[in-house]
This record gives structure tokens, C-alpha cells and sequence, in this order.
């Protein structure tokens, strides 16, 4: 509601404005400060989708459900826009959610302004709330979650205004704000009890504006219209295939209830789930102030302001509820999404006590301001280098720099690259399309045609680390008997048949292990870490039943005299970091292998030992011959 009085707006409404452009200028500087200019590679709970969000978005792509096509095209705009000036998609994106996060700053200012607080305890009370953790984390971050913060916070807003001065211009910013949250992000309808609470005095007003409100609420789900809409320009990014009326309701009426909310067994299960529930919300604002703000919001009730008192105590408890109804055996990004509202109010509240107590005394005023600022000073110092850690975060970098251990790729010899759904899997592409790297690395998911990928004549490579959730048996599943070979350090390649012969291996050393094994070839090379990476050709003569494990060691003197001259390791329980057991091997069978070797500093090393041994019936171990590869200065 604007006020103005001959035509100017009143000192009133512009001490309101400046309050909020300070919180505002304050919350931008610290976003900024903190803000994730790389891809993200972070395993982070506050990152699941980030990696997912910085690809969509310079695409003009959709994310995962509910799609968020609100949220999308605005944020495809805004990369758009950037990139035009030199931003990378993945600064773009974060500052896409730090600008929502200043929004949502400048609306709480606004609504703590409704409430009656001063406008310095006012900003300072948005401040607390934008230097909690989770705020400041999703301001830092490609994110959904500072715009569901926005509408969350205009949504009590419009509804407070429209309670007291019953105009229609209130109720349609209320209809606005509270319907496209409600599409954007489903939990904003946890917030009815409180709105109604709010409007309960204004029902005539309501039902004479109840047209126009309802066109602008029906607004809202026509944005899904722009999921169908992108498939049909072919859009390379599209989650859930939306092409269908049928998958785009599925897009529009999903709300993951069922895969991440479990329901308590009963009394003593739901205290344990709201106790957890507090615990998540108590690391984004220590128990104390958390508690303090909670309280501060029943001054209003002592203030006989009962609806407003009754409706902030309802527009938190849902979430508390929801918070603690959501769980998936550990905190996970739902969780730390819904319980936001539950920070938010309770910096509110932070504000409303501090400004009633700052009444009852001359000084009061100045102590309460004091009191905020250190709060604010104080979260800021504690949680700007947890934000850091996840936001410059290199995760991302080493995953990158593993995958161009086999680029440049020969024409000849074409590559598929298999990486996980996820962090590993977007910082790939994202490399690939916006930084130049990985040229002609051809990347797919695990939802790929693995068997069609083969079929074409391509090599099929993943990071070994790969085989931890996704383990030979379930290859096996998808292509039928397979082998395994290191490509490269960390890097397994997958075949229908052995993929190397004599002819692939290089001069090198050669020694007869025993049971039918040897090995035909084997170097070592340094690393720009200055530690070591030995890579060894094994050949199977003859079908091996036996399960041979590698012992790698880097000693001070060749042979050790004792354990004192074995100064690291690098064993594995089978070769091809220790997937492929000997006893799957073929006749005849070649299989490369590589061993990252760390040479401790301030050592000499004299030789890097490799050998194979096996378990015998007795229990104890047999050993075959050492190959001992002298290193050289």
C-alpha cells in the first residue's frame, strides 16, 4: 500500500524504504562475498541440485519436480542476460539466488515495518535472518529455495496489510504472491492457517474481489505451460520429459511426499522428529536466539494484537511439522528447505522483542540496537567460513581433471564417458559446453544405451569410484558378461571383451608371477604432485581360479630390511582398483592397471615394488615373485 500525501509519499513510507535498502545493500555485499562463481562439486546437503540448476538455466532448460518454471525462465533470463556481459552460467545462476535473497531482505523489512518495529531494529531483524545459515547459504548458491523465501515473506506481508486496510489492491497482491508461491514451491500452502487468520475480518472485501483475485491466482499453474512449451523447441535440458499433458500434470501436481516424507509411528516418534526438527533449525540460529524469537512473537499477543501474534505462531509451527516429518535416514535438502520460514520468523521475532523491550526505557532503545547488532556481527563472523567451504569448494576441479586423463581423444578411437547423476555427472557437461573442456568426450548418465554405445564401436569409460554404487553385477545387468581395464589413473574402461592385445603393450620389464600370471610390461611416471603413478600391463596365461590381490609398495631400500623401509602403499584387494578379480579373467587376458603412489615428503625412495598375492587353505598368505622398478632422480 502506498500512502502519499499531495502527491508525495510520506516521511513515513520513505524511512521504510531507506531501512530496506540498507538491509538490502548489506545482504547484497555479503551474498557477493560468498557467492559460488564455479560449478559445483560440493557434496554439501545444501547442494543436491545446484550442479543440475547451473546447467539448466544458461539451456533454458527445466529441473526436476515441480519443474519450477517460474523459477526457470526468470532464471534463464537472468544467465542470459549475464553471460551477454561475460558471466559465466555459473555465477549467473548464484546470483539469480542472491538476488531473491535481497528480495526476500527488503520484504521482511517491510513486514517487521507492518508489525510496528523501528526501522533500524527492523533491518537488523532481516539481517539476523539473512546471516542464518541456511539463508545466507541458499543467497550464495544456484538454488530454488530465496525465491520460495520471497513469496513466503510477501505472502504474510499482503496478507497483514490486507487484513488492516481491507483494499482490493492488497487482496491482489496477496493472491499474487501466495498463488505463484504455492506453484513455485508446494510447502507456501502450509501458510493458509495463517493467512486465513490475517483476512478473517475482511471476508466481504474478499468475496467482491474474489474475480479479479482468481484470475490472477489462475497465473500461477499457466507457468507450466512453459514446460510442454520448451520440449517443443527442442530444449537439451528437460527433466521428467514434459512433453505430454499427462507428464506435465505429473511436473504440476507432484510433491515427492511419498519419497521423502515418513510418517511417525506415534507420541514418543514425534517428539524425537520435532527435536531434530529444532536441531536442524538451531544450526542456522543458536538455540538462544532461536528460542528468544519464537517467544518474541507472543508480545504481540501480550500486546492484545491476538490475530497477528496467532497468525506468525501459525505461519511457523506447520513447518516446524513438515520439518520434521520429512526424513530419508539422514538431513537432506528437504529438510533444510522446509524448516526456513521457522528462521525467518524467528529473526522476526528478534526484532519485535527487542523493539518492545527498547519502549519500556529511555536507553532501552539504544541497547536493543546493540544487542541486534551483535547478533548480526555475530552470525556473520560464524557462518561466512561454512559458506565459503562449500561455495569455493574444488570437488568439481579434481572430478574435471580426472575425466582429461584420456582427452584429447583420437578420432579414431571414439569415447563414451559414464558419470553418475549428479555432482560428477553436471560438472562434466558443464566443462564440456561452457569451459571448452573435454573435447569430443562423449558424456552420458547412467540412464544411457550402454549396449547401443558399444554397438556403435565407442569405447565406454567411468571414474572408478563409479563402481561403488553402481558395481559390475549391475553392468552385467545392462551389457551381459563384461571386462574391466584402467584407461587411465581412476578411470575404468567397460567392454564386452578384453580390449588390449600384445600389441598394446609397451617395452618394459617382464616377470613370471606364478599360477599362470605375469606381468608383461610395466612403468612408472611423476606426477606435477611430485608423487608417483606406476602403471602395470597383468596377462592371465591361462584361466586363474585363485583371487589374487596387488601389493604395491614404495620402499627406502630395495629389498626392505624391515617395515621401516616401506614408506607407502598402494595395495588394492584385486587389480582395476580392485573391481576385477582375477578368477574373471580369460585366457590370454591383458588387463592395464594403474597405482597412484604417495612418496612422503622428505624421503628418499629407492624402488617401487609390485607383486601379487593370494590366500592359501592354511589361512596365511602366498606371495609371488617382487618386480622392482629403481626409481631415478
Amino acid at each position: 500500500m502506498v500512502v502519499k500525501e499531495g502527491g508525495h509519499v510520506t516521511s513515513i513510507q520513505r524511512g521504510n524504504s531507506t531501512w530496506a535498502t540498507i538491509a538490502m545493500a548489506v545482504a547484497l555485499v555479503l551474498y557477493l562475498s560468498t557467492v559460488q562463481t564455479i560449478v559445483n562439486g560440493s557434496p554439501s546437503p545444501y547442494t543436491t541440485d545446484v550442479g543440475e540448476i547451473q546447467n539448466a538455466l544458461p539451456r533454458w532448460g527445466t529441473i526436476h519436480w515441480t519443474g519450477y518454471p517460474l523459477y526457470t525462465f526468470l532464471g534463464s533470463l537472468f544467465v542470459t542476460l549475464l553471460r551477454w556481459i561475460g558471466v559465466p552460467p555459473a555465477a549467473g545462476a548464484s546470483l539469480f539466488s542472491a538476488l531473491w535473497g535481497v528480495v526476500a531482505v527488503g520484504l521482511l523489512v517491510a513486514l517487521l515495518r507492518e508489525l510496528g518495529v523501528s526501522g533500524p531494529l527492523a533491518a537488523l531483524g532481516a539481517l539476523v535472518a539473512a546471516t542464518s545459515t541456511s539463508v545466507w547459504m541458499d543467497g550464495s548458491l544456484a538454488e530454488v529455495h530465496t525465491m520460495t523465501m520471497a513469496f513466503t515473506v510477501a505472502t504474510l506481508l499482503f496478507a497483514l496489510r490486507f487484513g488492516r486496510s481491507g483494499h482490493r489492491g492488497d487482496l491482489l497482491l496477496l493472491a499474487l504472491a501466495f498463488s505463484q508461491g504455492v506453484a513455485h514451491q508446494r510447502a507456501v500452502l502450509f501458510l493458509a492457517p495463517a493467512v486465513a487468520v490475517l483476512v478473517v475480518g475482511q471476508w466481504r472485501t474478499v468475496w467482491r474481489g474474489l474475480v479479479p483475485a482468481a484470475a490472477l491466482s489462475l497465473l500461477a499453474p499457466l507457468t507450466y505451460l512453459y514446460l510442454p512449451w520448451r520440449v517443443s523447441q527442442g530444449a537439451t535440458w528437460v527433466f521428467g520429459t514434459p512433453g505430454t499433458w499427462q507428464r506435465v500434470m505429473v511436473m504440476l501436481l507432484d510433491n515427492r511426499a511419498e519419497r521423502i516424507v515418513s510418517w511417525p509411528a506415534g507420541v514418543v516418534e514425534w517428539g524425537e522428529r520435532v527435536g531434530r526438527a529444532f536441531a536442524v533449525t538451531a544450526d542456522d540460529l543458536p538455540a538462544v536466539l532461536l528460542a528468544l524469537g519464537l517467544l518474541g512473537l507472543f508480545a504481540l499477543l501480550w500486546e492484545k494484537r491476538w490475530r497477528e501474534g496467532l497468525a506468525l505462531t501459525l505461519a511457523w509451527i506447520p513447518y516446524i511439522l513438515l520439518t520434521g516429518a520429512i526424513w530419508i535416514g539422514r538431513v537432506g535438502d528437504a529438510q533444510l528447505a522446509a524448516h526456513l520460514p521457522v528462521t525467518i520468523l524467528a529473526a522476526a521475532g528478534l526484532a519485535v522483542l527487542a523493539d518492545r523491550l527498547g519502549r519500556r526505557a529511555g536507553w532501552g532503545h539504544a541497547v536493543a540496537t546493540v544487542m541486534l547488532v551483535g547478533a548480526v556481527l555475530f552470525l556473520t563472523v560464524r557462518h561466512r567460513p561454512r559458506v565459503l567451504a562449500v561455495t569455493r569448494d574444488r570437488s568439481a576441479e579434481t572430478v574435471i581433471a580426472m575425466a582429461e586423463r584420456v582427452a584429447p581423444l583420437p578420432p579414431e578411437s571414439p569415447m563414451t564417458f559414464m558419470a553418475l547423476w549428479g555432482n560428477d555427472f553436471w560438472a562434466l557437461v558443464y566443462a564440456q559446453v561452457y569451459e571448452g573442456r573435454l573435447p569430443g568426450l562423449d558424456i552420458v548418465d547412467h540412464n544411457a544405451d550402454f549396449e547401443g554405445i558399444l554397438s556403435r564401436g565407442n569405447r565406454l569409460l567411468t571414474f572408478s569410484k563409479t563402481f561403488y554404487q553402481r558395481p559390475v553385477a549391475w553392468w552385467e545387468g545392462h551389457l551381459g558378461e563384461v571386462t574391466l581395464s584402467s584407461a587411465a589413473p581412476e578411470i575404468v574402461e567397460i567392454a564386452l571383451m578384453p580390449v588390449l592385445g600384445p600389441q598394446d603393450v609397451p617395452p618394459g620389464p617382464e616377470l613370471d608371477l606364478g599360477d599362470g600370471m605375469w606381468i608383461r610390461s610395466a612403468q612408472l611416471a611423476p606426477r606435477e604432485d611430485g608423487n608417483l603413478v606406476l602403471t602395470v600391463y597383468w596377462q592371465a596365461e591361462v584361466p586363474v581360479d585363485a583371487d589374487h590381490s596387488v601389493a604395491v609398495h614404495l620402499v627406502a631400500h630395495d629389498p626392505p630390511r624391515g617395515a621401516e623401509d616401506v614408506l607407502s602403499q598402494a595395495d588394492q584387494m584385486h587389480p582395476v582398483y580392485g573391481w576385477y578379480p582375477t578368477s574373471r579373467w580369460h585366457a590370454g587376458e591383458i588387463v592395464r592397471d594403474h597405482y597412484l603412489i604417495d612418496v612422503p615428503d622428505g624421503t628418499a625412495a629407492q624402488a617401487v615394488r609390485v607383486a601379487l598375492y593370494r590366500a592359501d587353505a592354511a589361512g596365511g598368505f602366498v606371495n609371488s615373485p617382487w618386480l622392482s622398478l629403481p626409481i631415478e632422480d
